[in-house]
């Protein structure tokens, strides 16, 4: 998987992923994802369903990967369920992965913006980890960490470890 990975060939057709927020280091929750991908070229619009504890939230992604760039927006589903944004996303993509970044809101979250950097890895099994930071004026506020895959039966093992 390494050898093949974008985000356009990963995230194209159906994804899931399971994964726990940590918010100013004292709090914590878990989560689950189902993704829907449509890639055209070297263009992927995603629509990534996030399941919390308290509901489902929606992040429509629209991402161009062009010589190892990748520019786009990301749209969140704010706390009274409307989409916010589009956000401007950048960042880079290659066999090693992807790092991304933004400032926009968290998935339910309120009007201030965050500067979110998420940094993709391929696992072998052909998952992917993903770390993502959270910050606000360059002060951490919180970290998750994520497992994306293909199918929920190979998320099975890493449920408890995100």
């Amino acid at each position: 998987m390494a050898d093949a990975f974008t985000l356009r060939s990963f995230f194209a057709g159906r994804s899931v992923s399971v994964g726990e927020v940590r918010t100013l280091g004292l709090f914590s929750e878990q989560f689950t994802a189902r993704f829907e991908g449509r890639s055209s070229g070297a263009v992927i619009d995603l629509d990534e369903r996030f399941r919390f504890e308290d509901g489902e939230r929606l992040q429509r992604w629209h991402l161009e990967e062009r010589g190892g760039r990748v520019s786009g927006t990301v749209r969140t589903e704010d706390g009274d369920g409307r989409l916010q944004g589009p956000f401007p996303v950048s960042g880079t993509s290659g066999p090693q992965g992807a790092v991304l970044t933004y400032r926009g809101i968290a998935p339910g979250g309120g009007r201030f913006a965050l500067d979110f950097r998420h940094e993709m890895s391929p696992r072998a099994g052909g998952t992917v980890a993903n770390r993502v930071r959270v910050s606000r004026f360059g002060l951490p506020l919180a970290r998750a960490r994520v497992t994306f895959s293909k199918s929920t039966e190979a998320l099975e093992p890493h449920v408890s470890d995100p």
